[in-house]
């Protein structure tokens, strides 16, 4: 017999064999990957040395044709024939069209006209991504599915039970337009001079400082001894009632000795802690910053689970010096021209590296006006925008990959925030930081810095707050 005619033969028997054998492949599992694409499977079995898989998304194939996908899978894992993709998106209702082809025992075998309709995702490990109808809020049940979502990276996590949710891209995690003070959303921080930046004031709870008018939130800085009298400042004792700091400790309790007085400033700072935080999205925040000498915004994300973690890891959506006028002792513009956003990471004992960050240099003060400061943050990039124009961007790694919480609050001096012999218009940064005197240098220059604290400017004033998932 020719080699021809045996040719023709073995493909007329191997032909016979599928249509008339007995063996039927098995069923293929199918597992949309979140964030992003998707893993295909058979199980092993004795005989198998071959399986092709073939794959449509959302088109039914006219036979057997090769489809958008058509992968030979020659080596067997975990007792599985698999094929992964993580390039493909996909979303809820796509219907992923496939048929396999199985080489059992040297002759071909094909399991056709098969789909899968997108309902669910899982995490690589397998694990029920639990996402079912994210455009409705992450309600389940029978409401349909919405065919045109595309399942975000975005993810929230519950406070009290620490489970994760997912959403669609765009949609709205988050949002405070500050009709009123949502005391359910921003609990108040109360304490003297938190680490690691150790600010020259004290965190409280009074409408004084923090306070929801006109649809916004306003921070105020105010002067201690305006309330309670120089004598308070150099002589006296206070202790923070409903403290949020380490109670017994100096979080909650001081008392002047010497050159170690009490903070000049009082303040407020609130956050979402206790009821919201996120990993990767985009934030939006239309506010004015605060302008007067050594007051800075406090515009940033903060880590959730902090307690291990002694680089104090910030990502910041908007900051900018409140001096009209500041330089560096090498010349370089600190004032409130320049505008900074992105990660940082604030060691204890070093100054930050926030030099590294994207930086946009305005003629006015970014103080002057109301401006729309955005932070995107993506497991690959950071980037910062303000009005809509993209002024920078920075690579996250760890420990920007954990759920983070919002941070609005107005802090002054510290230990961080200003470079050692930079200087004004008119005077030297007056204190050193990490020195031992430092907030009694910085009291002492109160009559100079005070003057240029003018009212309602050296508020940090917040329109809104809003979150989306990307």
């Amino acid at each position: 017999m020719s080699s021809v005619i045996q040719f023709f033969v073995i493909i007329i028997l191997a032909g016979i064999n599928v249509i008339i054998g007995n063996y039927i492949p098995p069923q293929a599992k199918v597992e949309p990957i979140f964030p992003k694409g998707f893993r295909i499977s058979i199980p092993d079995e004795n005989g198998i040395s071959l399986v092709a898989y073939h794959i449509r998304f959302n088109e039914e194939f006219d036979g057997l044709e090769a489809g958008t996908i058509a992968v030979d899978i020659i080596n067997v894992r975990k007792g599985r024939w698999y094929y992964g993709n993580r390039d493909i998106q996909l979303k809820f209702g796509d219907v992923i069209h496939y048929w396999v082809h199985v080489v059992y025992n040297g002759l071909g075998y094909n399991l056709l006209n098969q789909q899968h309709v997108v309902t669910a995702f899982y995490h690589i490990n397998g694990t029920k991504a639990g996402i079912e109808n994210p455009s409705n809020n992450g309600h389940t049940g029978n409401k349909p599915v919405d065919k045109d979502c595309v399942v975000s990276e975005s993810q929230t996590i519950d406070i009290s039970t620490g489970i994760y949710k997912q959403y669609c891209r765009g949609d709205l995690l988050f949002e405070d337009e500050f009709i009123s003070m949502n005391e359910s959303i921003w609990k108040h921080v109360v304490q003297f001079s938190p680490a690691p930046d150790y600010p020259f004031v004290i965190y409280r709870q009074r409408e004084l400082n923090v306070k929801v008018s006109s649809g916004n939130l306003r921070i105020i800085p105010t002067l201690t001894e305006t309330e309670h009298g120089r004598a308070f400042v150099r002589h006296g004792s206070l202790a923070l009632e409903k403290c949020t700091g380490t109670v017994g400790t100096s979080d909650c309790k001081r008392e002047s000795r010497g050159p170690y007085i009490l903070p000049p400033v009082m303040s407020g700072n609130v956050n979402t802690k206790q009821s919201f935080a996120f990993v990767y999205g985009r934030i939006e925040i239309r506010a004015k910053l605060p302008r007067g000498d050594w007051i800075y915004p406090v515009i940033a994300l903060e880590p959730l689970n902090n307690a291990h973690d002694m680089s104090y890891p910030q990502l910041r959506i908007a900051a900018s010096a409140g001096n009209s006028v500041l330089r560096s002792s090498g010349g370089a513009d600190l004032s409130g021209h320049v505008l900074s956003g992105g990660g940082i990471k604030r060691n204890i004992g070093e100054m930050e590296r926030a030099e590294e960050n994207p930086k946009r240099f305005a003629n006015n003060l970014w103080s002057d006006e109301y401006h729309i400061y955005e932070l995107t943050w993506t497991k690959f990039r950071i980037s910062i925008s303000v009005d809509g124009v993209e002024y920078g961007s920075t690579r996250p790694g760890v420990p920007f990959d954990k759920p983070y919480y919002i941070t609005l609050a107005v802090g002054v001096g510290g230990y961080k925030e200003f470079p050692d012999n930079s200087e004004t218009e008119t005077y030297d940064k007056p204190w050193r930081n990490v020195g031992s005197k430092a907030l009694f240098d910085f009291y002492n220059m109160t009559d100079t810095w005070a003057r240029t604290w003018e009212n309602n400017a050296k508020d940090l004033k917040v329109d809104y707050v809003k979150v989306f998932a990307i």
